[in-house]
């Protein structure tokens, strides 16, 4: 992160039938304070998240807000969300009051309704039955890891059903590869977790307290968790690698840690927000030592 990528933003656009308002963050001068949090797995749903904004005052007796968009992060570096409004209500009316938004992520009607038929011939690159299905669930492509990118029907594969029941069927199908089958934002995701399969590979460049190693295999395998700030664009499946000077840096008496560090996320909980202190993030993921 450069110096500039602590200038952090969030920009909200609640949108109704007819209208939209829009709560801009500048990069410099006094911001709105906004509050984003939530947490990603890889489990076939969609997620929540939740925003809380201070002394926004909003006509919420009319015709009600349905969806949103959320940009937020740092200055050039951000992430975009969309969602359905599930609950949006405001708390302690006052000086201080604050207005709750409880969303969706995605396009939530699409993912309930829609629906597909299904035949494809063993052999068939499993991307492309995953690029019929993200057309069906009217998602913009299909982002596939590099293990689950070379996948191919094991058998013939045929289902008429929901579009999001085929995934599910997918899965068993790879159990033994440990595919996941998921929606991000507008993205449909495929990645073997664990596996060492990645879609991106992100540096960490700080932390806020070391790795919690908190099982382990045979094969050298560990679960851990680490805190430290948000990184917009971190995803299931991406690799978040920690140099050996990040250790240095913070921990230079922590177990003697010195070696570069890979983790594969398969979880993601963070808690982001315009000012203050709010900015943190508990990444859980394998390790391979």
């Amino acid at each position: 992160m450069a110096l500039k990528n602590f200038n952090r933003i969030i920009t909200l656009t609640l949108y109704k039938a007819v209208g939209h308002v829009t709560i801009r963050c500048p990069l410099k001068g006094r911001k709105p304070s906004i509050e984003i949090n939530g947490t990603f797995t890889a489990a076939n749903y969609l997620p929540a998240f939740n925003l809380t904004v201070k002394n926004l005052y909003i006509d919420l007796q009319g015709e009600q807000y349905t969806k949103l968009k959320v940009e937020a992060g740092y200055e050039g570096d951000t992430v975009t969300f969309e969602g359905t409004i599930l609950t949006i209500y405001q708390d302690e009316p006052g000086p201080e009051s604050k207005l709750v938004i409880q969303c969706q992520m995605g396009k939530l009607q699409n993912w309930l309704d829609a629906t597909v038929q299904l035949d494809y011939a063993a052999g068939t690159p499993l991307k492309t039955v995953l690029d019929d299905i993200s057309g069906k669930l009217k998602t913009s492509g299909v982002h596939a890891g590099l293990k689950a990118g070379t996948l191919m029907l094991k058998n013939n594969f045929m289902f008429d059903g929901s579009a999001r029941n085929a995934l599910a069927e997918l899965e068993k199908i790879y159990t033994d590869e440990n595919l996941a089958l998921f929606v991000r934002g507008n993205v449909l995701c495929a990645v073997c977790v664990p596996g060492g399969d990645f879609v991106k590979t992100h540096v960490l460049q700080y932390m806020s307290a070391p790795p919690q190693e908190n099982s382990g295999d045979e094969a050298g395998t560990y679960y851990t968790t680490v805190t430290a700030p948000w990184i917009p664009k971190l995803q299931i499946g991406d690799l978040l690698t920690i140099p050996s000077r990040v250790y240095m840096r913070n921990f230079m008496t922590v177990g003697g840690k010195s070696k570069t560090q890979n983790i594969q996320v398969t979880g993601l909980s963070f808690h982001f927000g315009t000012t203050g202190g709010t900015n943190s993030m508990q990444v859980q993921g394998f390790i391979k030592r």
